[in-house]
């Protein structure tokens, strides 16, 4: 059994007396692990079975956990998927993951997964996942076979899972456009969770307030699973709420939480509490950059230390972080490698010394070794370092900056954008003769997504506040809403190579110049 496996038993098997608190509710340590049991009995008689990758599609909730922990249990791959996924982009990611079934709220049922598109992905089982008179239910059509009602017992789960049993699959998108399936083991993700722990002092006296999307890896990883296992207890919300934060982390004793830079940026704008409880020991601050002087506000005004981080699913999300007081730490810096090996590689592909600016590149217990399979698994990888895509450097005392990046990646509040993606919905309008999408500076999200269009003729310009709506409304039906532009300009022409290939960097080069920003 994996060492994650038998962490999470261990937790499921203590009659702690409240675990997880969510909707006005503490959900405790014997229903927890009934609740888990009997999804992984349903699970089981599905006819999901060892290696079996699972869509988990909900919202922030209890239910979502159970789901989690029961697909995690049955030696299954978990497959998390936004819930306000547009239909076709969740058709795409159940075909490219191969998934044997899905597990959804009901919302999500009647909405997403009424599209006939996903008849064609061959899904053996679409299960609902809800909260009824008795706790969590796993309810669904489809699958094998299996025993009768009733539950397996609690000492099935986990059995026979191996260290290098798929645990998560999730999907990061590359400047091509063809997102990019990163599978990380059960050792590749506990490794993590050593990591978190230590670099956190976690212990089982900590409270975690939960409110970043559990699709995502840094609230699955850092959230929920280190918590679990050092045995700390969870207060989770549906998304953040700057009105509830302070209050959540006052009435619950709260004594950490992990965040990203835009919900610090809007708490220093709300500026609703100061200072903050004595018990909340930091704040952590990852997924995208925090500018210095927003870290330093926040310092200022609540009076509790902000802990820059840096990580990226690829290495099961964390990377570096900044000690936590009264170790001293630095502003600006994304800390220090924690569990991982970290160098910085020039163009030549020298390991540079100490200050000097190049790419990233890591390598570890918790690094993927390749993409998933089909997803070109040699691009990234150089004698066993896997090249972040990220410049920064390396102070003498080991402190890391980030500095930028080479990929053309944009980064809106830690989600990671392809401006390819956006620019093939755009592309089937029929007056669109060339599109680019960048990422320009934004005050709260660190980067916006915009798009530059030239139209196919000048009859579009009379008409263009029209045609820019059209735009807006192709986009909102197709991708994601973090992906759409939230600017779109129509333009004479925009900057191409000599084959007739979009100069992205060129062309926000020029933006930033016209605007005089940096």
């Amino acid at each position: 059994m994996s060492e994650l496996s038998s962490s999470l038993l261990r937790r499921l098997q203590a009659d702690d007396d409240r675990v997880v608190f969510f909707d006005e509710r503490w959900q405790y340590g014997a229903q927890l692990r009934r609740d888990v049991t009997n999804a992984q009995a349903a699970l089981t008689r599905l006819g999901v079975g060892s290696g079996d990758r699972i869509m988990l599609v909900d919202e922030n909730s209890y239910a979502f956990i159970v789901g989690y922990l029961a697909i995690l249990l049955c030696g299954a791959c978990v497959v998390p998927v936004n819930p306000h996924m547009p239909a076709p982009e969740l058709i795409k990611v159940a075909g490219r993951s191969q998934a044997a079934g899905a597990v959804a709220g009901r919302d999500v049922l009647r909405t997403v997964f009424t599209d006939p598109g996903l008849r064609d992905v061959n899904l053996r089982f679409v299960a609902e996942l809800g909260v009824g008179p008795d706790g969590v239910f796993l309810a669904g059509t489809g699958g094998a076979d299996g025993p009768p009602g009733g539950s397996s017992p609690a000492a099935e789960l986990g059995a026979g899972i191996g260290e290098d049993a798929g645990a998560l699959l999730l999907f990061t998108s590359g400047t091509t456009g063809a997102p990019k399936g990163v599978q990380l083991t059960h050792r590749q993700v506990m490794a993590t969770v050593h990591n978190v722990i230590g670099a956190h002092n976690l212990t089982e006296r900590d409270i975690t307030y939960l409110f970043l999307p559990l699709f995502h890896i840094n609230a699955e990883v850092i959230g929920l699973l280190a918590t679990l296992v050092s045995g700390g207890k969870l207060i989770v919300e549906k998304k953040f709420s700057a009105s509830r934060f302070w209050p959540v982390i006052q009435k619950h004793g709260v004594t950490w939480v992990s965040a990203v830079p835009t919900v610090i940026g809007i708490l220093i704008k709300a500026a609703t509490y100061s200072p903050a409880p004595r018990h909340l020991r930091f704040v952590r601050s990852a997924s995208a950059p925090l500018p210095s002087l927003q870290g330093r506000r926040f310092e200022a005004m609540f009076n509790v230390p902000v802990i820059e981080s840096y990580g990226m699913t690829e290495a099961a999300s964390q990377i570096c972080v900044n000690p936590v007081p009264p170790a001293a730490r630095r502003h600006g810096s994304v800390g220090r490698p924690y569990g991982v090996d970290l160098k910085v590689v020039g163009s030549a592909g020298r390991t540079l010394e100490a200050n000097e600016i190049g790419e990233i590149a890591i390598r570890g217990d918790s690094v993927i070794r390749e993409y998933a399979s089909g997803d070109a698994s040699g691009n990234g990888f150089v004698d066993g370092w896997f090249m972040t895509g990220d410049i920064g450097c390396v102070d003498p005392d080991g402190f890391v900056y980030i500095t930028g990046r080479s990929k053309e990646m944009i980064n809106r509040a830690g989600q990671k954008i392809s401006p390819r993606e956006v620019e093939e919905v755009i592309a089937r309008d029929p007056d669109v003769r060339t599109v680019a999408v960048i990422g320009l500076p934004d005050d709260l999200y660190g980067e916006r997504v915009v798009a530059y269009v030239v139209p196919e003729d000048a009859a579009v310009r009379r008409q263009e506040t029209g045609f820019k709506e059209r735009l807006r409304q192709l986009c909102a039906k197709s991708i994601s809403a973090y992906k759409c532009p939230v600017e779109y300009h129509v333009v004479d022409e925009i900057p191409l190579g000599p084959t007739g290939k979009i100069q992205r960097t060129r062309l926000r080069e020029q933006v930033l110049a016209v605007s005089g920003a940096n």
